[in-house]
């Protein structure tokens, strides 16, 4: 599959996403809210680190830090929640949108389209494609904007502390998404092919099981097992082929954000000793800033991460529009011109 083909796939899983539009800008409202909950969770958190390690302060002074702690964990708990259910509704009331307008599309069509595939085709679209399409509106196209939005949150945060660790927020974060670019051209082709494949095993699996007694009749069924077991193996294969990408890049993923952590946590070392000098705006650097900067820090790369592991949700959903815009582009014949 081509670039120019890919493009106008994604474009057109986007002008679906209409009947749910509303519940998109929730899901992104409740996630940016969950991210502004998370640095004020962590101001308390570093501030009860600094006060209780550096100042002394008497714990008993702390509790409400303790509370507020308490608190933005028990609001993120019940945003996640409310996030998840929002996200399989999404999911749910774009397949049952995509499927009743494939329905309506068979209706049109005449037959001599529908026979140009084998049954077992037009159920693998019906089921397996479009239920593919789920995790594309659910998980993918919120995280693609929250990967936005939360990193600036963050940034915000973080910078007006220390302008080296907001600096180095800022150059390693385009690492994640360039690599994700790279993965990705490469995760649409190997997605496309499991979808084929997948409707090529459904179509013969089903005209098998229509068939049965013919076969038995004139003793074939061995042979058609056998093919079936071919094609079973090719699936299978496909399939692999497209974990182990999703096991690469995640691997990936993982490595560049662990080097971007311990870039931070080497300055900041390097600082409390008394070798680095810059960054402070020419103010002490105190354990609050260090706390503060390097909790957020693996915050700032989450939303990157999960959008590289929700990348494949957009592969997926890609395959799986492929047959499904092919099928809606078929011309139909009109049953009034018989």
């Amino acid at each position: 599959m081509n670039k120019v083909r890919q493009k106008y796939l994604q474009q057109w899983l986007r002008s679906q996403q209409k009947p749910i539009k509303k519940l998109m800008r929730a899901n992104i409202a409740l996630a940016t809210l969950s991210a502004l909950i998370l640095v004020v969770q962590t101001y308390f958190l570093a501030t009860l680190l600094d006060k209780l390690i550096m100042q002394n302060v008497p714990r008993d002074e702390l509790i409400p830090y303790f509370l507020g702690l308490i608190i933005g964990f028990g609001m993120r708990a019940i945003i996640l929640w409310v996030r998840e259910k929002i996200g399989f509704r999404s999911g749910q009331l774009l397949r049952n949108h995509i499927r009743q307008k494939i329905l309506d599309k068979i209706h049109l069509v005449g037959p001599a389209t529908i026979n140009q595939k084998p049954a077992g085709s037009w159920a693998s679209i019906m089921l397996e494609q479009v239920e593919n399409l789920h995790n594309f509106y659910a998980r993918f196209l919120p995280q693609q904007s929250l990967s936005a939005i939360v990193p600036v949150v963050i940034f915000i945060a973080v910078f007006p502390l220390n302008w080296a660790a907001g600096l180095i927020l800022m150059i390693t974060a385009p690492l994640v998404p360039l690599f994700m670019i790279i993965v990705g051209i490469a995760a649409a082709d190997n997605s496309q092919k499991n979808m084929d494949t997948l409707s090529r095993l459904s179509a013969q699996f089903l005209d098998r099981l229509r068939g049965l007694e013919t076969l038995r009749l004139f003793n074939r069924t061995s042979e058609q097992t056998e093919h079936i077991e071919n094609a079973t193996e090719d699936f299978r294969e496909t399939t692999m082929d497209v974990l182990k990408l999703a096991f690469l890049s995640s691997a990936v993923l993982e490595f560049f954000t662990s080097i971007s952590i311990a870039l931070m946590a080497v300055y900041f070392g390097f600082s409390y000793l008394g070798q680095i000098e810059f960054g402070t705006y020419n103010a002490p650097l105190t354990l609050f800033t260090g706390f503060f900067c390097l909790i957020l820090a693996p915050e700032f790369y989450q939303p990157l991460r999960d959008l590289g592991t929700y990348y494949h949700d957009r592969a997926a959903g890609i395959g799986a529009a492929d047959a499904i815009v092919d099928f809606f582009r078929r011309r139909f014949f009109n049953r009034s011109s018989k």
